[in-house]
């Protein structure tokens, strides 16, 4: 079997906050913390794709404002923007996220938490331990995992797509959130 990158995403619905205090109780420290502006292109129409498909055809370019440093305009950005739109690509995506990063020492991955702007707050989560594992067992595991950190999820329950989610207007869900 070849190795599946199954990421889970799921939609929370309690603030910030709340779940900040439940992973540092549960053992986990905030790692890092940024601002990331997203701006996706693509000349490809984005109908009835998986959210992978979507984000494989689009073009992502990123703006990343780490917490407590200096912001600067990315002129590269700016630039390469510039030529997409040239190029006669177009923009689909402009999506903004406060990212919450935690972990400890004997995880490899992190814990993300992601406020989205039009879309609110999701837990996203991998784990390369699994990504030899069936993509049923391995999201398995990893909500196992998420609630040993004091989430509360359910096997059945599915995780919310971002872009698809932004495309569609409306919450899409699916239960890989890299597939």
């Amino acid at each position: 079997m070849g190795r599946l990158i199954l990421e889970v995403g799921m939609k929370l619905d309690k603030n910030i906050t709340y779940y900040h205090d439940i992973l540092i109780k549960h053992g986990l420290n905030l790692d890092f913390a940024c601002i990331t502006h997203d701006i996706y292109y693509t000349k490809a129409n984005l109908d009835g794709m998986t959210e992978n498909e979507m984000k494989n055809a689009c073009i992502r370019l990123r703006d990343v404002l780490e917490l407590n440093k200096p912001y600067q305009t990315n002129q590269e950005m700016i630039e390469k923007e510039k030529q997409l739109l040239a190029e006669g690509y177009k923009k689909v995506f402009d999506t903004i996220k406060t990212d919450f990063q935690y972990n400890n020492s004997e995880m490899k991955s992190k814990v993300q938490l992601q406020d989205i702007k039009d879309i609110g707050l999701l837990v996203y989560y991998d784990n390369p331990d699994y990504y030899e594992y069936a993509e049923d067992e391995q999201r398995k595991l990893l909500l196992e995992e998420l609630n040993s950190y004091g989430f509360d999820f359910k096997e059945t329950d599915l995780g919310l797509d971002k872009l698809r989610t932004l495309y569609y207007n409306k919450e899409m869900f699916s239960k890989n959130q890299n597939a």
